[in-house]
């Protein structure tokens, strides 16, 4: 009837096959705790691991990214002042500070969103003159505080799109079905399938992204960048507004993605634990400069960010160092 049909689509809106996926999914999880059983590993998928010629022989004595005296004007305030910073061909490197410290606006600099002063890099190339979207182009991927998705499509549609930027569909025979769109819109959905089985997103996969908890748009995100043939993640606050249970498992992923994909991560973050747990250095910021740059353990234990961040209660320094250990 056309009551049950409404009430399918209010509370099951993958369908009642979503159902059986659930339970699938969930049989799947306790036998893998019983028998400490893992499903075979995909991830050397071409999904995964493609990479355009360019970028496998880049030479890997040239920083992934440097800025050199990068500074930031709006109007008469000065939000960013001369940072130079690097972050090297697979590391993890953290920016930490007070709200307002300019953290977000050197990340908009480096993505092209505003305009800046200095010199920015990217794998030894100037791009300081380039228009966002060449950068992106160029390997250059973001991720913003509050996961800019389309909440109308579904998990499995968001990193469809996004493998758009490797091999773009023709309108017309997309409009009208005829060769080469459905092989292709095939091969997106094979790859899309394996980024999402990397990432284990299988149960949210046909989930509307407006549907789904912060925790997952986030990784879905993630997913959206490695679809992009992402170089360098620009992450900004990754885990704002995110469960401390969804938290305590995105340091490891994000590990896991800079491991074993090789990429280059430059990472906005104020969960301290996590932060110091993962990143290789760290540069602290205060008003616009940088006060601070070093190993985790060296920035945790600078008199400066003390003062200026992390303040002077040992209870607070404390449980920044236990992430580190």
């Amino acid at each position: 009837s056309g009551l049950g049909m409404l009430v399918v689509l209010m509370y099951f809106p993958g369908g009642l096959i979503s159902l059986l996926h659930n339970a699938r999914d969930t049989m799947l999880t306790w036998m893998a705790n019983k028998t400490d059983w893992s499903p075979s590993y995909k991830g050397q998928s071409d999904a995964i691991w493609t990479r355009t010629p360019d970028k496998r022989h880049r030479k890997q004595d040239r920083p992934a990214l440097e800025t050199s005296n990068v500074s930031v004007r709006f109007g008469g305030r000065l939000a960013v002042s001369n940072v130079s910073v690097n972050v090297q061909q697979g590391e993890i490197v953290g920016l930490i500070g007070t709200n307002g410290a300019g953290k977000t606006t050197l990340m908009n600099a480096i993505s092209g969103f505003v305009p800046s002063e200095g010199e920015i890099t990217l794998h030894g190339t100037s791009i300081h003159n380039r228009a966002s979207h060449t950068r992106a182009r160029q390997g250059i991927g973001r991720a913003f505080q509050n996961a800019k998705l389309f909440g109308s499509l579904t998990a499995r549609e968001t990193i469809m799109t996004a493998l758009e930027a490797r091999e773009r569909s023709l309108l017309l025979p997309s409009m009208l079905g005829v060769p080469p769109s459905p092989f292709v819109e095939r091969k997106k959905k094979a790859e899309a399938e394996e980024i999402i089985h990397y990432l284990g997103l299988g149960r949210y996969a046909d989930q509307l992204i407006s549907e789904l908890s912060t925790g997952t748009r986030r990784i879905v995100e993630l997913g959206s960048l490695i679809a992009l043939d992402t170089q360098l993640m620009l992450l900004d606050e990754p885990t704002a507004g995110v469960a401390q249970k969804e938290t305590e498992a995105f340091g490891p992923l994000i590990r896991a993605i800079q491991k074993e994909l090789g990429s280059s991560i430059l990472l906005i973050e104020h969960d301290m634990p996590m932060v110091m747990s993962i990143s290789d250095r760290i540069y602290c910021l205060e008003s616009g400069s940088v006060i601070a740059e070093g190993l985790p353990e060296t920035v945790r234990n600078d008199p400066n960010v003390i003062a200026s961040y992390l303040g002077t209660d040992e209870r607070a320094i404390q449980r920044s160092g236990d992430g580190s250990a």
